[in-house]
């Protein structure tokens, strides 16, 4: 999201986030009581545990199906089966998040941020007997205001701050040999497939949520929608049962990424050059069906952008691409109820690192936390997050970057279309002599239609 947003103080309205509260109680959870369409869908998948959200939705996701349980709108049901059965499928979500600073700022604020998110899923299988080719396409709308920018904090409070539309993903997906090999071309979004973890989606800071912030906040044409996408190819590739391999190739274009014309900015050059160039090896351990052991995954990738790049000593110079790479992992530690349940504890760490800091400013970004499935026994699908990120700041880049935030959320789950998860942040400057600590506290709302 760019990144660099203007600073927003007041409120909207949280009228949608509101509505989106009474809709969900007059739709009883009845989806607890009444079979899924798919019964096989109703098993969560390790990375795509929610197949019906397109929101940051990862390619994984796009051959899933998934229980009209997971949906609000059950007065829909019978007009998405029909859909689904000639190889269309339609998803949406909406997530708000109502968040205040406490202390810290040099006033209290009060922010709304929400998103709507709305895809569908084309499978050509079924529509023209083209076995594995399919096309998917995304939109948003977004509303609210930045808390972040009021508290001029380096790191997000929340992902959600996209105000107006943007066109989102809109790519070719094509899946071969026997489902190992997964091709896609179009309008791509390099931080909806790489540096990501499944546990990251528990936090409601945009500072590991979706991925280590600090990859797209050097380089914004690695960030996804909203706002921006970018032309490119990627390919991942199932080596064995464990092992998975992924490389891609993006334009670099930065109009692009920061959403001019609403993401239809199609240009491939306007000042930029070159490609963002990213490789990864994950090691998916224990995620097969018949696993005894306790599932986790080590992500390891580089990146290199052979674009030209301001200089943070001058703006008006010049410096040729850079090299980066991270690492990342998370594994279950905790699992009271033995092999094939979710419940339990789950650790992970990501580190990030930029090789040129003259360009770069957080070439060094590291974040390590704990989620726990079902912490209240009678509450088995609960997640109960504490997180801690770090921001290095580059010694040519502005104090400001210099950043830490701890986060503390508990995701109480009404339904498997409903969530909402209460949450509290405390920011720190570590260089700043301006006393720019501030805690937050906030709650956010996440609906899938």
């Amino acid at each position: 999201m760019a990144r660099k947003l203007s600073m927003q103080r007041c409120a909207i309205t949280a009228v949608p986030w509101i509505v989106a509260c009474l809709l969900a109680v007059s739709y009883p959870a009845q989806a607890q009581q009444t079979p899924a369409a798919n019964p096989v869908a109703t098993q969560p998948k390790f990375n795509c545990r929610h197949p019906a959200d397109p929101r940051r939705r990862q390619r994984e996701c796009n051959d899933q199906e998934f229980g009209l349980d997971e949906t609000l709108a059950g007065g829909w049901n019978e007009i998405r089966r029909e859909a689904q059965r000639i190889g269309i499928t339609p998803t949406g979500s909406y997530v708000g998040a109502l968040q205040t600073n406490v202390t810290g700022g040099r006033d209290q604020v009060w922010s709304y941020a929400g998103q709507l998110s709305i895809a569908v899923n084309v499978d050509f299988d079924e529509l023209i007997k083209t076995p594995g080719l399919s096309a998917y396409v995304g939109i948003s709308w977004g509303t609210g205001s930045n808390l972040a920018g009021s508290l001029d904090s380096t790191i997000l409070t929340s992902g959600l701050y996209a105000p107006s539309f943007y066109l989102g993903e809109m790519y070719l997906q094509q899946v071969l040999l026997k489902k190992k090999l997964t091709m896609l071309a179009g309008r791509l979004a390099a931080a909806n497939s790489f540096a990501a973890l499944p546990v990251f989606a528990n936090y409601v800071t945009y500072g590991i949520n979706p991925n280590p912030f600090s990859l797209g906040e050097n380089d914004v044409t690695f960030f996804g929608p909203p706002t921006g996408t970018e032309w490119g190819a990627q390919a991942t590739y199932a080596v064995t049962r464990s092992i998975q391999i992924a490389a891609g190739g993006f334009n670099t274009n930065e109009n692009s990424a920061n959403g001019n014309n609403h993401g239809t900015d199609f240009a491939l050059q306007e000042g930029n050059k070159g490609v963002l160039a990213i490789g990864e090896i994950d090691y998916l351990r224990n995620q097969s069906a018949n696993s005894s052991g306790k599932p986790g995954q080590i992500t390891a990738g580089f990146l290199h952008s052979n674009n030209s790049f301001p200089s943070l000593t001058n703006s008006a110079e010049l410096s040729n691409g850079y090299i980066g790479a991270y690492l990342m992992g998370q594994q279950m530690v905790f699992r009271p109820d033995g092999p094939g349940t979710s419940r339990g504890a789950t650790v992970w760490a990501a580190w990030a690192l930029n090789s040129k800091p003259v360009i770069s400013p957080v070439p060094v970004f590291w974040g390590a936390g704990l989620s726990y499935e079902g912490l209240v026994p009678t509450r088995k699908n609960d997640v109960l997050s504490v997180g801690l990120i770090r921001a290095e700041a580059s010694k040519y880049a502005a104090p400001t970057y210099a950043e830490d935030l701890l986060e503390l959320n508990y995701q109480w789950t009404h339904s498997r279309y409903l969530t909402i998860s209460p949450h509290g942040q405390y920011l720190r400057n570590r260089e700043s002599r301006n006393g720019r600590n501030a805690t937050v506290l906030g709650i956010q709302l996440a609906l899938t239609l």
